[in-house]
């Protein structure tokens, strides 16, 4: 199957909801509606919300919060929710759907406490010479055109981001949110989101741990996450509609499902369509010919990763939907130093997954803004894609996509 130069075709399976008078047809989204306690309200308008929010209840539910697109989110009582709680009869609401869970990309992958090295390279960044990752992509050469531009906002959408680290002066904390905990402190207490905003945009030349593909951007750290990494897609989608409504260019997700729902679907196409952001999404780690989402919307750019001979990782998800790889395997960059699942006392370790080439990916793209802040997101994604350099099969393939991303197109 050949994809075009810039964007995958994909045929999208949506939910479709039947609304019959006043009352709410509950969407089965393929999983087991006796396990589901979150959903989701949509309401034929907002003058029913405390309407609506006082009858689910007077059943049982619990109101949690309206969601950026004006949806409701409540918990309810299995017991209740399979005897639909009489929704049928609450005027105002539209349907109901189940709130699934996301995950960060499993396996969780080989941590691995780094001990610094004694190596000054150029940069001065002490581990600089443990991060293969960088030269393979050739942004060390592009580092002389350009480090980024902190008008260019990457939002990091995972776990949150430790924002007090020694190598992240990047992060702007005042920009990004917490949609777990719904308050304005996205601290990361799982470690895996400051992995992924370190490979992105860590410190130059500081002589302290890493350094990022593009240093001097700007990270917008959005927590929808908890400390075991996972989260419901409601709190997915609204991250990305925070990320496009407060100015991020670019959104880099290293999380997916294996079924795509309707709030991420509709929030990947405002914030492409309608804002103008660049969305890329990882593969998935488990090896198979399947598709991650939001990573195959074919608006968002799917990345699969490489391990450090350029070979396709033996975990790196492939099939349709795969548009680019980037470095992936023992990818070293910065965790808190606490007691989270991924915290190191050092603030430094390796990890690997898709979740690590997404940054990879990112960084290039921010790199890509900041040298010429006139190109659109359809544009940056275009010159990611035909930049790329061939691997596997000549021309686009499911193992590698388009290719490996290369930061320095000039050079060959």
């Amino acid at each position: 199957m050949n994809k075009s130069e810039t964007f995958k075709r994909l045929s999208i399976c949506l939910i479709i909801v039947l609304v019959l008078g006043t009352g709410l047809t509950y969407a089965r989204s393929g999983t087991d509606v006796k396990a589901t306690e979150r959903v989701v309200i949509t309401l034929d308008s907002q003058i029913y919300k405390d309407n609506v929010i006082k009858a689910v209840q007077e059943k049982g539910g619990i109101f949690v919060r309206e969601t950026l697109s004006k949806e409701l989110i409540f918990i309810i009582p299995a017991a209740y929710l399979n005897n639909q709680i009489s929704i049928l009869t609450i005027p105002g609401a539209a349907y109901i759907e189940e709130d699934r869970q996301i995950k960060l990309p499993t396996p969780q992958v080989n941590k691995i406490s780094i001990i610094g090295s004694n190596i000054q390279s150029t940069p001065n960044d002490p581990l600089y010479s443990q991060q293969w990752g960088i030269p393979m992509i050739e942004a060390n050469k592009a580092w002389d055109n350009t480090t980024g531009d902190r008008k260019v906002i990457v939002a990091v959408i995972d776990t949150g981001v430790d924002y007090t680290h020694e190598d992240l002066a990047s992060v702007n904390k005042s920009i990004g949110w917490d949609f777990v905990n719904n308050d304005a402190n996205p601290m990361d207490d799982n470690g895996h989101g400051t992995h992924v905003a370190g490979i992105i945009a860590a410190t130059m030349n500081n002589r302290k741990g890493v350094v990022g593909v593009a240093p001097n951007i700007t990270v917008m750290p959005i927590k929808v996450l908890n400390s075991a990494g996972s989260g419901y897609e409601s709190d997915v989608a609204d991250g990305i509609r925070w990320a496009a409504d407060h100015g991020a260019k670019i959104i880099s997700m290293s999380l997916g499902g294996d079924l795509p729902d309707p709030q991420t679907y509709e929030a990947t196409r405002y914030a492409f369509f309608t804002k103008g952001v660049l969305i890329i999404a990882a593969a998935g780690n488990s090896g198979l010919n399947q598709p991650s989402f939001p990573g195959a919307y074919p608006w968002v750019i799917a990345v699969g990763a490489l391990d450090s001979s350029g070979r396709r990782a033996s975990y790196s998800q492939y099939g349709n939907f795969v548009d680019i790889t980037a470095p992936g395997s023992n990818i070293i960059s910065t965790v808190p130093k606490g007691t989270c699942e991924l915290c190191d006392p050092s603030g430094y370790s390796s990890l690997s997954g898709t979740s690590m080439a997404t940054p990879y990916v990112s960084g290039v793209a921010a790199l890509y803004w900041s040298h010429n802040m006139s190109l659109n997101n359809k544009q940056v994604a275009y010159m990611l894609l035909k930049s790329a350099d061939d691997l596997g099969t000549p021309g686009w393939d499911e193992y590698y996509g388009y290719g490996r991303v290369d930061a320095y197109p000039q050079d060959g």
